[in-house]
């Protein structure tokens, strides 16, 4: 079911603190951020490069980093993370969602910094994702996933998304959570679309 409520505060700038206590805050991306977004693509090391773009990539291609930070819509989502709180704190992970309301599917990917990974940083983005997906009337929540990348394919194993192949493409995985069984866990209200007091 929709819930227009819940999508907004989903979206707003909210502080979170990790499993060892380090804050960190989540925000919608916006068109100002487009620099800083390139400077994090290009400071990820080859192989989480490559498992957030499921190939080669040294950075975003002009268009594609002008319409990731347009994507500030119900249906389209990127979100930065930023490391503590101000303006000029570090970015320290991204995800984007897209929802297709006619098939009832949203599609998310993210990525963590290096630095930054193995905190639970991945996994505060990925509970956040999924509760945005329920608000928005989501009935599965998937993704493409490199075969090789035993890290995502652990923490969706974790979060109980199924894993199914083979893929269109050999070196791919699809991982799927069908979004209409029970929540695991605090409900989406309590958690994950209130922020969590610094």
């Amino acid at each position: 079911m929709h819930d227009p409520s819940g999508v907004e505060r989903s979206t707003q700038t909210q502080m979170f603190r990790l499993p060892r206590g380090e804050p960190v805050t989540v925000r919608a991306i916006r068109p100002q951020d487009a620099s800083r977004l390139q400077s994090y693509m290009r400071g990820l090391s080859g192989d989480t490069r490559r498992n957030r773009f499921l190939g080669a990539v040294s950075e975003l291609a002009p268009t594609e980093l002008d319409r990731v930070t347009h994507m500030d819509r119900p249906s389209e989502l990127a979100m930065i993370v930023l490391a503590g709180a101000g303006a000029e704190a570090p970015m320290v992970a991204e995800a984007v969602q897209a929802f297709a309301s006619d098939s009832l599917r949203c599609e998310f990917a993210l990525s963590v910094t290096d630095t930054w990974q193995r905190k639970g940083l991945g996994t505060l983005l990925l509970r956040n994702i999924e509760c945005r997906a329920r608000a928005l009337g989501a009935r599965y929540l998937f993704g493409d996933v490199l075969r090789t990348n035993d890290a995502m394919k652990g923490l969706a194993g974790k979060a109980g998304f199924a894993i199914h192949g083979p893929f269109r493409d050999a070196r791919l995985i699809g991982i799927v959570k069908d979004l209409s069984a029970p929540q695991t866990g605090l409900p989406c209200d309590e958690q994950f679309l209130q922020p969590i007091a610094a």
